[in-house]
Parts: structure tokens; C-alpha cells; sequence
């Protein structure tokens, strides 16, 4: 059962990156709605899925490893939501924006929020050591590599075109370069409000 509703998870979020591309033919309001809806039904089946799995057994006990995954987890939980909070999809719909976002964590990748969920993936197979959960594990990884292959494709350079192609040439999609890493914290040293602008 973990697995059925990890994959249809997988398979709802797949859909949601083409999905999102008419949500914002529509506008704003709609990308946001559309967004929580069919990314909500996605990411909630995909936990569920995890979660069982998770749950599955044998587990091994090696408690150094299990609060080594309890702190991934939680490093993960802030990349996350400092992601979100970035693009908005914490704000109200109101305050939603479709504009291009290159500035705070979104200097150093082009994808903070799969890298997140990569991250949360490790530290929950850390945090509870379950053999199913772990065979399966590079499954999810995986998944959220290629998801950011597919949002890419389908949704943001269709948007964004040639400006979307540019942010691609300086910033990485998953891991940090040593540049950007170097870039933001000397912004940070000159200017803490610099923010990435590009025409």
C-alpha cells in the first residue's frame, strides 16, 4: 500500500507540472489554487506513501544514525518552507506572483524545494531505518531529479523563455556551486538587500 500511494503521488505531481502551465495561462490567483489543490493531492499521497513504508519493518536500531535523521529532517523541513515562503505559495492568494523568482536561496539552486524534499527522503530513512523504506529510497531521490527535469520542461521555460534559459546558465538546479555559494555571501558582506535581477 506504501508503494501504491508513494507512486500515485509521484504520478500526480508529474501531472501537476503540466497542469501548472494552464493554471497560469489563467493567472495568478488560478496557478496559486491550482497549485495547493492538485500539488496538496500529490505531496499528501506521496507522504502517506512514505510514511507507511516508513513504518513497514524490520527496522534496525542504530540510535547515532536515527538523530543524525531527525536533524536531516529538520534541515530539510527549512530549506523547505524558506523556499516557499520565496515564491510565495505561503502567501495569500492575493500577494501570489507568476514573476520569475532568482534572489535568497533561489541564488544558489533552481530547485530548493525538490532539493528539500531529496534531503527529507535521507533523513527519514536515517530517522527510522526501515529495510522497505530504504530499498525504495533512490526511487524518491530519483523522482525528485527528474521532476525538476519535467517542471523545467513543461512549465518554466515554456513561461519564462529565454530569461529562464539564462538563470539556468548561472545557477545550478539541485546542488550549490562553490561561485554561488561565494556569490551570495559576498552580496551579503556589500549588500544584504542585493537581490538577483535578471532583465
Amino acid at each position: 500500500m506504501g508503494l501504491v500511494c508513494a507512486f500515485a503521488g509521484a504520478l500526480v505531481m508529474t501531472g501537476y507540472t503540466i497542469l501548472n502551465a494552464r493554471f497560469r495561462r489563467r493567472g495568478a490567483s488560478a496557478a496559486w489554487l491550482g497549485g495547493w489543490i492538485v500539488g496538496g493531492i500529490g505531496m499528501t499521497l506521496m507522504g502517506v506513501g512514505w510514511g507507511l513504508l516508513a513504518a513497514a519493518g524490520p527496522h534496525v536500531h542504530v540510535p547515532v544514525l536515527q538523530y543524525l535523521g531527525l536533524a536531516v529532517v529538520g534541515a530539510a523541513g527549512c530549506v523547505y518552507v524558506t523556499a516557499a515562503a520565496h515564491v510565495g505559495r505561503l502567501r495569500s492568494r492575493g500577494r501570489y506572483s507568476l514573476d520569475l523568482h532568482t534572489e535568497g536561496i533561489y541564488r544558489l539552486v533552481r530547485h530548493p524545494q525538490a532539493l528539500a524534499l531529496c534531503i527529507l527522503v535521507v533523513g527519514v530513512g536515517l530517522a527510522t531505518l526501515s529495510r522497505p523504506y530504504i530499498v525504495t529510497l533512490p526511487l524518491w531521490v530519483a523522482f525528485w531529479v527528474a521532476y525538476t527535469h519535467f517542471e523545467e520542461r513543461f512549465e518554466l521555460i515554456p513561461a519564462y523563455g529565454h530569461r529562464y534559459e539564462r538563470y539556468m546558465r548561472t545557477t545550478n538546479r539541485l546542488v550549490p556551486s562553490f561561485r554561488s555559494l561565494r556569490a551570495v555571501a559576498s552580496a551579503r558582506r556589500r549588500r544584504p538587500e542585493l537581490d538577483l535581477d535578471l532583465p
